[in-house]
């Protein structure tokens, strides 16, 4: 069960969806130590708070209708919408061998509402929550890459995560053409740095 104090938190919430035990668990560490409310996700999740204080939800990021229930979690608990949201979530399904074609048609589908299509469920949660965001908190999401976002790489092995990589790349792009002049940025991290599309 979620606790449900709801004093009025002045502090910025950070939602990190897809909190595993390395890159996640140190995004949320970074953000509650710069002074946010954080919450984070995972499918092996326990609903309620984790043992560092993090509100958790569990959440299977390879079903996009679960994302406002994620969203409508955090609103409850922090009484407040994230302004940061990072996508760390990620899915692949390997070829048997070298025949790319081996991979069913429905784990593509699956890793593509992974890695594209919850990413896109988020982000149209993300704009209806910054909608109420007021003051000059930064509204940012933030999704975590690799250079397969715009590489095609020689193994076969990553075909459905690059595959979802470049069209969320893609997704990104847009979304910071049109919405960067009201404050809401995009950004993908890439091992190498921040890459502002």
């Amino acid at each position: 069960m979620m606790s449900h104090d709801h004093t009025m938190s002045s502090k910025p919430v950070a939602l990190i969806l897809g909190s595993g035990p390395r890159v996640g668990a140190a995004v949320a560490k970074n953000f509650a130590n710069a002074g946010y409310s954080v919450a984070i996700t995972s499918r092996k999740a326990a609903d309620g708070k984790a043992a560092e204080g993090y509100l958790s939800v569990k959440a299977d990021l390879s079903n996009p209708s679960s994302l406002s229930a994620v969203f409508d979690a955090v609103k409850a608990e922090f009484q407040s919408a994230p302004s940061v949201i990072v996508y760390n979530a990620a899915a692949l399904t390997p070829p048997a061998g070298d025949d790319l074609f081996s991979i069913p048609t429905e784990s593509l589908a699956t890793d593509l509402n992974t890695n594209t299509v919850s990413v896109y469920a988020a982000a149209k949660e993300a704009i209806k929550g910054w909608e109420t965001l007021t003051g000059d908190t930064k509204k940012v999401f933030i999704y975590t890459g690799n250079k397969l976002n715009t590489w095609i790489a020689p193994m076969l092995l990553t075909t459905t995560l690059g595959v979802g990589k470049s069209a969320t790349s893609y997704l990104l792009g847009a979304a910071d053409t049109r919405y960067s002049k009201q404050g809401y940025r995009w950004v993908q991290l890439w091992p190498y740095g921040i890459n502002y599309n």
